[in-house]
């Protein structure tokens, strides 16, 4: 594989006055999973140090919530690595390049083998250090009390997160954070993480998007709107690129007001095939296509073909940003 493109700064060329919504973002599905059993479970090559430094901005983290800690599993696959590990991957990027920002995506997401507990191998495989054995398999709080626990061991009160203050556990203060809306600036969140919340959870935590069917195309029925192409379930190549293309589309008439996330991903047995047959059309379609708002573009193996991430940065030109951006 040729090394990727860099693109660690690419934000800084986007003046600060221009909507976070009518941003077009690159992102990865599954951003984590860079591991697998003979490819089952694995969307990614690059990991998150590599994926922030080709340009991608947009990360989907999905959790397994076990004894009071979130580890990210894709299936019965350990990743090796928790919500700290994360943060920690995202806070030494942004301290570096402070142009740019992040908007992550959080999920709470159980396996298809939970019912078994600690015998579950999605648990038994688990190379993580968790709790001590007086929790067993247990969790002694909810998914949103360990995510804010779990922040505030990390950061304290550092203004990581733009739309998500986390408090010292077990306190009663109550911080109202700002909301990621149609009014909110690339200015305002340069240096931050955006939070999209998957999981059910507290008005002012995150931009919710709980509201989530399965494998759908759909769009929020009440604010805060957004409009989601998640179609991954084995659909066709055809299919999947026309899905793909169309939510584009949908995405540059839509309404500049709300948030359009396109999910270029789809699995038969692995990711790898649909990307091998998608990537390269995506590709090709927005070299062709007039720059213009495409909204975030969530992808299995963006690196390949080596150009994917930099046409959809290019897509922001309309913004003010150059039509070649650099690092």
């Amino acid at each position: 594989m040729d090394e990727f493109i860099t693109h660690t700064s690419w934000m800084r060329y986007i003046p600060d006055d221009v909507s976070v919504m009518s941003l077009s973002i690159p992102g990865t599905h599954n951003s984590c999973c860079v591991h697998g059993l003979l490819g089952l479970g694995r969307t990614q090559e690059l990991d998150l140090p590599d994926q922030l430094n080709a340009g991608i901005r947009f990360l989907d983290i999905r959790f397994t919530h076990y004894q009071d800690n979130l580890c990210v599993h894709h299936d019965v696959v350990c990743t090796e690595k928790s919500y700290v590990d994360i943060l920690t991957i995202c806070f030494n990027f942004l301290k570096q390049y402070p142009s740019e920002t992040i908007l992550m995506s959080v999920d709470d997401e159980s396996h298809f083998d939970d019912a078994l507990g600690k015998f579950a191998p999605s648990r038994i495989i688990c190379k993580l250090p968790l709790a001590d054995m007086a929790s067993r398999d247990k969790n002694t709080r909810s998914f949103e009390d360990t995510f804010n626990a779990k922040t505030w061991e990390c950061i304290e009160d550092l203004p990581l997160f733009y739309n998500f203050t986390a408090t010292p556990p077990g306190g009663n203060s109550v911080v109202t954070s700002p909301a990621l809306t149609s009014e909110t600036r690339l200015g305002d969140v340069r240096g931050r993480i955006v939070l999209l919340r998957r999981f059910e959870g507290g008005q002012d935590v995150g931009f919710d998007l709980s509201y989530w069917p399965e494998g759908q195309c759909f769009r929020s029925a009440t604010p805060p709107f957004y409009d989601i192409e998640d179609r991954y379930q084995n659909p066709g190549d055809d299919d999947k690129f026309n899905f793909v293309v169309e939510h584009i589309e949908k995405a540059k008439r839509g309404d500049p007001n709300e948030l359009y996330i396109t999910f270029s991903s789809a699995v038969g047995l692995t990711a790898r095939g649909y990307s091998n047959k998608i990537n390269p059309r995506l590709n090709d379609y927005l070299v062709g296509s007039p720059p213009g708002r495409i909204g975030i573009i969530a992808m299995d193996y963006f690196e390949e073909p080596r150009e994917l991430v930099s046409n959809v940065i290019k897509a922001n030109a309309t913004t003010g940003a150059p039509s070649t951006p650099g690092r």
